[in-house]
C-alpha cells in the first residue's frame, strides 16, 4: 500500500508537534523526581521513552491508531519505570484518530487511553486521584476531537449538496438553451426538405435562412450559459422579445400578452420565468408543430403567473399523454427551487397549457 503524500505544509507543524512533546517529556525527566537518581540506565530509558512518545507523531495522520498504540505504551512504561508524567503525546494521537476515524472507534482509543492513565497513576507514590486529571482531559479530547469530526462530515455534505445542486441547475440550463435552439434548427430542416421535395427553392431557402440564424443564436445562447457559470448572468424576462422571435423563427405563431410591471422582479424569479417560458415553446415547436401560441405574462405585488397555451396537434410523446419528459421535470425542478407552482397537461380547447405561478416577494434559486 502506497502511503499518501501529505502536503508540505502540515509536514511541518507535525514536525514542531512531534518536537514540542518529545522536548516537553524529556524536560519532565530532567526535573521530575528520578532527575536526582545516579542511574544512567533509568535516563537512558526515559530519554527513549520521551523519544517514543514525541518522534511517532510525525506518523500521526497516516497512522494514527499504531501512533496512538506505541505512545501510549511508552507512556505507562514510562509511568511505571519512572514518573507519570500527563500522556501528550498519546492524546495529540487520539485527537488525530478521532478525528478520522468514526465514533466507535474514537470512544474505544478514549476507553483504552482512560484506562492507561489509571494503569500509570494509580501504583504511584501520590494521592489515588491523580489519576482523575488526566482521564478527564482525556475524555475531553476525545469528545472534542468528535464533535469536530462531525462538524467537518456536516460540512463535507453539506458541499457535496450544493455541487450536486449546482450540477442539476447547469444541466438543466444547458437543456433550456441547447434544447430550444436544436429543437427550432429540427422543425426548419424538415420545413426545408419538404420545400425541396415541393420544388419550392424560395422556401428551403428561407429555411436554410432560419438555420443560420438559430444556430448563431445557439452559439450565443451556449456563451451565456457558460458566462453565467461564472458570474450568474443568465437572461430574465427583459429577453422575453428575442425569445419570442427566435420562436417565431422556428415556425411557431406567437401571441404575447402582458400584464403588470416587469421591471425590477427578483433576478432568481425572472430568469426561472424565462426558462419556463424558453422550454415551453420549445416543447411547442417540437412535438405541436407550427401552429399558434399564446403567452401570457400576469405580475403583481406578490406573484408572477406565466402561461403558455399551444393549439398544435397534441404529441404523442411530447408529454402530451401526462407522461412528462426530461424537460417538464427539470422545468419543474426549477419553479420549486424558486418556491413556486406548475402545472401542465393537455388543454380542454387547446392542445397543451402551461402555468406557473411564482413569487415575487421573496428570493428563490435557480
Amino acid at each position: 500500500m502506497v502511503t499518501p503524500r501529505l502536503p508540505r505544509s502540515w509536514r511541518r507543524r507535525d514536525l514542531v508537534i512531534a518536537a514540542v512533546v518529545t522536548v516537553v517529556e524529556v524536560l519532565g525527566l530532567r526535573t521530575g523526581p528520578t532527575a536526582s537518581t545516579p542511574s544512567a540506565a533509568l535516563g537512558t530509558i526515559g530519554l527513549l521513552l520521551s523519544l517514543a512518545q514525541g518522534v511517532p507523531l510525525l506518523w500521526r495522520r497516516t497512522h494514527p491508531l499504531a501512533v496512538l498504540v506505541v505512545t501510549t505504551a511508552a507512556f505507562v512504561a514510562y509511568a511505571l519505570l519512572l514518573v507519570p508524567v500527563p500522556p501528550y503525546g498519546a492524546l495529540v494521537a487520539l485527537a488525530t484518530l478521532a478525528v478520522r476515524r468514526e465514533a466507535r472507534a474514537a470512544a474505544a482509543a478514549t476507553a483504552v487511553l482512560v484506562a492507561a492513565c489509571a494503569v500509570a497513576y494509580l501504583p504511584s507514590p501520590g494521592p489515588a486521584d491523580d489519576v482523575v486529571p488526566p482521564a478527564v482531559v482525556t475524555v475531553g479530547v476525545g469528545v472534542t476531537a468528535q464533535l469536530l469530526r462531525e462538524r467537518r462530515a456536516r460540512a463535507e455534505a453539506q458541499a457535496r449538496r450544493v455541487a450536486a445542486e449546482e450540477r442539476l441547475r447547469i444541466a438543466r440550463d444547458l437543456h433550456d438553451v441547447l434544447g430550444h435552439s436544436l429543437g427550432g434548427i429540427a422543425v426548419q430542416s424538415s420545413t426545408g426538405r419538404l420545400a425541396l421535395d415541393a420544388g419550392a427553392p424560395d422556401a428551403a431557402r428561407d429555411a436554410l435562412i432560419a438555420i443560420e440564424s438559430a444556430s448563431r443564436d445557439s452559439m450565443q445562447e451556449v456563451r451565456e450559459v457558460l458566462g453565467m457559470l461564472r458570474d450568474s448572468g443568465a437572461p430574465g424576462l427583459e429577453a422575453l422579445d428575442d425569445l419570442v422571435g427566435t420562436s417565431r423563427a422556428a415556425g411557431l405563431t406567437v401571441e404575447v400578452a402582458r400584464q403588470g410591471d416587469l421591471h425590477g422582479l427578483p433576478p432568481e424569479t425572472s430568469r426561472t420565468a424565462y426558462r419556463v417560458l424558453q422550454e415551453a415553446l420549445t416543447n411547442a415547436a417540437k412535438h405541436a408543430g407550427p401552429g399558434r401560441v399564446q403567452v401570457a405574462v400576469r405580475c403583481t405585488a406578490s406573484l408572477l403567473a406565466v402561461e403558455v397555451v399551444d393549439e398544435g396537434r397534441v404529441a404523442p410523446n411530447g408529454g402530451a399523454d401526462g407522461l412528462p419528459g426530461h424537460g417538464l421535470v427539470g422545468m419543474r425542478e426549477r419553479v420549486t427551487a424558486a418556491g413556486g407552482t406548475m402545472a401542465a397537461g393537455p388543454d380542454p380547447v387547446a392542445g397543451w397549457r402551461v402555468r406557473v405561478e411564482l413569487p415575487t416577494t421573496g428570493r428563490g434559486t435557480t
